[in-house]
Parts: C-alpha cells; structure tokens; sequence
C-alpha cells in the first residue's frame, strides 16, 4: 500500500512538473496534449453507447416485465452491467445515457402532454430520475467491481 502511495505522489509531483514548465499561458504543446487527456477520461463516447444500448435493452425489458418501475429497474441493471464491466467509474456516460433512455421515453409516452406545452416538466423529471438511476447503476456496478478485484 505504501508502494501505490508512493508511485501517486511522485505521479503528480510529475504532472505539476509538466505543466508547470508548459508555461503559465497554457499555449505548450504539453499543456494541450494533457488537457485533451484529462477531458478523454471524462467522457468516453463508447462507453456511452454502450450504455446507452444496455439502457435501452434494460428499459425495454423491465418495462415488458416489471408492472409499476419496471423501465427504471432495467435502466439500472443495465448501467450496472456497464459499470462492473468498465476498468473505471462511468458515472458521467451511464448517467447521461439513463437520463436519455428515460427522458425519451417519458416524452413518448407523454407526447400528447407535451405537444399541448404542459408535458414538458414531466418529461424534465423523468430525465432527472433517469440520470440518477443511470449513474447509481454505474456506481455500484463499478463498486462491485472494484470490491472483487481489490486485494486483500
């Protein structure tokens, strides 16, 4: 433990080395190279189809067979399986495509309301609810992950 303690922190002290000889402007090539890095391993445009796909099945499924929450249950399961599948947490890609897969379908199953000019908040809350469902599906797929792959 120690060790991984170790390697982080000579990590950064690297990091901050790097940048800070970028130049306090930004305009280094370092500086650009390390900013498109930082932003790649915000937002993986894969990783989202993927669980917008997984999503989508999940919706689809646990609506098909669930009565009263059976989209949203689905909607979890899926983004579960895209967060104990990922090597690191994909709150951000799982989120956004359960925000998508429920707002979408909330707006159909809505439309008429909408198409009036009063469905509109339904449809924004759905998509809330489908964000944190998508995300805490991430969460804990990746928790368990982490969990069964950790050292003892």
């Amino acid at each position: 433990m120690a060790e991984r303690t170790d390697q982080t922190t000579r990590t950064r002290s690297r990091t901050a080395e790097a940048e800070h000889e970028g130049g306090l402007d930004g305009a280094g090539a370092d500086a650009e190279s390390g900013v498109r890095e930082r932003a790649g391993t915000l937002f993986s445009p894969a990783r989202f189809l993927l669980a917008l796909a997984l999503s989508a099945v999940g919706l689809l499924a646990g609506s098909a067979t669930i009565p009263i929450a059976g989209g949203l249950v689905g909607v979890l399961v899926g983004t579960f399986v895209v967060g104990l599948a990922s090597d690191r947490r994909p709150l951000s890609e799982t989120g956004v495509a359960g925000a998508a897969v429920v707002g979408v379908s909330t707006l159909f199953d809505y439309l008429v309301w909408t198409l009036v000019g009063v469905g509109l908040p339904i449809v924004a809350v759905g998509a809330a609810v489908g964000l944190a469902v998508g995300a805490l599906g991430g969460y804990l797929g990746s928790d368990l992950r982490d969990g069964l792959t950790r050292e003892l």
